[in-house]
């Protein structure tokens, strides 16, 4: 059963550069996103760096932004010609051997391998985590049909590419789902499930409402997409605000979703509590890999 291990600390000049390619990796996007009018925004932890820290938090090691469909989808179509020199675009739709939803801008010729990724059969890179935003239904019941369904086709997603996801249970109950995971697995593997099949059961289910005149958006890529819904109209008009050494977008409402997600997230968790994704592999451009930081 594979299980988190102890989180280990980066040493310092391996984070910093590491930020610092994230950095390049963010600017380039925002570059893309002002020339053709796309809107984006910070989120989740990049959200709380920016106005808590005016860029990274110390330890964290990724960037999330999230786009409305739209806005998602032009930038899919722009992407080839404005980006594509520098940068992969990883969906299920653009390559047959990637597992998530969510969609990685990474950057060529780099390694980031996590310790939950690492059996997934996919290049990694470092990247930028992009979330589209979709319409939640509006009536109760539809509503939790909707993302039980997507968090169900992305479970399954993810468990065509990996039969040993991180198990957070111990003992009888951890050792059963691993069981069962590796089941799910064999028999996706054993039909000849494609991830691209998938993929497009769960963006089915997420986009099912939109247009729709819903009130809430989320992203449905993760279990409680519910529960860190927004209001739609509460997102505009956007923020720029400090992040490194440039500026990036927050929400009209970020302090709002910020509290409904975190509580109070100007105050810094224990130290116990300060996790980065558990990197295993990080390589930058040019120089040989860093195993096991």
């Amino acid at each position: 059963m594979k299980k988190y291990t102890v989180n280990t600390p980066y040493e310092k000049e391996v984070l910093d550069k590491l930020h610092r390619v994230q950095v390049e990796i963010l600017r380039d996007f925002d570059a893309v996103c002002e020339k053709h009018q796309l809107h984006y925004f910070a989120v989740y932890g990049t959200a709380i760096g920016a106005v808590r820290h005016g860029g990274f938090i110390p330890w964290d090691d990724d960037v999330d932004v999230a786009m409305l469909r739209e806005d998602y989808e032009k930038f899919l179509q722009i992407f080839p010609e404005e980006m594509a020199e520098r940068y992969q675009l990883m969906t299920p739709e653009l390559d047959g051997d990637y597992t998530c939803t969510v969609t990685h801008l990474q950057r060529k010729h780099t390694k980031f391998i996590s310790e939950v990724t690492e059996n997934l059969p996919y290049e990694q890179c470092i990247d930028l985590d992009i979330f589209p935003l979709d319409e939640v239904a509006e009536e109760a019941r539809a509503q939790k049909k909707q993302g039980r369904m997507a968090v169900f086709w992305g479970r399954m997603l993810f468990l065509c590419g990996s039969g040993q996801p991180v198990i957070a249970a111990d003992g009888l109950v951890g050792n059963l789902m691993a069981a069962a995971c590796a089941c799910v697995h064999a028999v996706l593997k054993l039909f000849r499930v494609s991830p691209r099949s998938l993929y497009r059961k769960f963006v089915r289910t997420a986009t099912r409402y939109n247009g729709c005149g819903g009130e809430y958006v989320t992203s449905f890529e993760y279990n409680g997409c519910l529960k860190d819904k927004i209001k739609k109209k509460d997102l505009f008009p956007l923020e720029k605000v400090p992040f490194e050494d440039m500026e990036l977008y927050i929400p009209a409402n970020n302090h709002e979703f910020l509290t409904h997600v975190y509580g109070d997230y100007m105050k810094l968790p224990p130290e116990n509590e300060r996790v980065n994704h558990m990197p295993k592999v990080i390589q930058f451009e040019g120089e040989a890999p860093i195993y096991n930081q």
